[in-house]
């Protein structure tokens, strides 16, 4: 993927577009480029040419930026999953059914779609009917492979890392252990993402530049299909909503969720 010219960004509607991702792909070309080679250059002790080769810079300010994000609002999304988790689940299924609609499919998407769905569907049906990790059951191990899969997030737009948790049902342990500064815990997770990083990434890397389209489909499914597992029970917790209790509750969330999707739709197109 070749980083786009300044000159066409703002040349038309495509060229818009374009712009719109060039810190996706500004993101890709910095993971594609950790590689041996750049490895030898770094036994050289040619650290400036290293720096300018993964983009050191825009990597270093987003890690930061996410870092910090995590770590600020752990502690409320902690609160809002404990004790008010009605409102959370509803807040979350408002977010992911609301996003997507920001970019919609366009007709060509057709076929892609069917297969999409399928195979997204498959693969939720197998989460929803599979027994989720709890905060007393959850291994080493598994947040090892959470990690794996979630950072696979960094390189397929429209899908976040912390998404990809929630199916996992690791969402909570891991929110957990953040607020808490579980270094045992933190280290599993990102042993596990860099480990992703140098592999299922490229894997996916690849096929999205082969056949974007229908990458997107299965996400489109797989964003879709999720709403239902987050009312699985521990994906978040276990409490089950009861619609004469929780009916205010319910309507905040998918409320707020979509009121939030749609002030970052309107921030985006202007």
């Amino acid at each position: 993927i070749r980083r786009p010219p300044r000159s066409t960004l703002s040349s038309s509607s495509a060229a818009s577009d374009v712009y719109k991702r060039q810190i996706y792909k500004r993101l890709i070309i910095a993971i594609s480029s950790i590689d041996k080679n750049l490895l030898k250059k770094l036994l050289k002790f040619e650290y400036t040419n290293v720096w300018n080769i993964i983009d050191g810079n825009f990597l270093i300010f987003l890690g930061l930026g996410m870092i910090s994000s995590v770590y600020i609002l752990s502690n409320l999304i902690l609160l809002l999953m404990l004790s008010f988790p009605i409102f959370f689940k509803s807040f979350l299924s408002s977010l992911l059914f609301s996003s997507l609609f920001i970019e919609p499919l366009k007709q060509e998407f057709r076929k892609e779609l069917i297969i999409g769905l399928l195979v997204s569907g498959s693969f939720c049906a197998v989460i929803l009917f599979s027994p989720s990790a709890t905060f007393n059951n959850v291994t080493g191990f598994y947040i090892f492979i959470s990690g794996f899969i979630a950072i696979s997030a960094l390189v397929v737009p429209g899908i976040s890392g912390s998404f990809i948790l929630v199916l996992l049902g690791s969402y909570p342990f891991l929110i957990e252990a953040v607020s808490n500064l579980d270094v045992v815990r933190i280290s599993y997770f990102l042993v596990g993402a860099l480990l992703g990083l140098f592999t299922i990434v490229r894997v996916i890397r690849k096929f999205y530049e082969e056949n974007e389209t229908q990458l997107l489909s299965i996400f489109f499914g797989l964003v879709l299909f999720s709403i239902p597992l987050i009312w699985k029970a521990n994906s978040i917790s276990q409490v089950s909503p009861v619609l004469s209790q929780d009916f205010i509750s319910i309507i905040l969330g998918l409320l707020t969720g979509a009121l939030i999707m749609y002030s970052f739709s309107k921030l985006k197109n202007n």
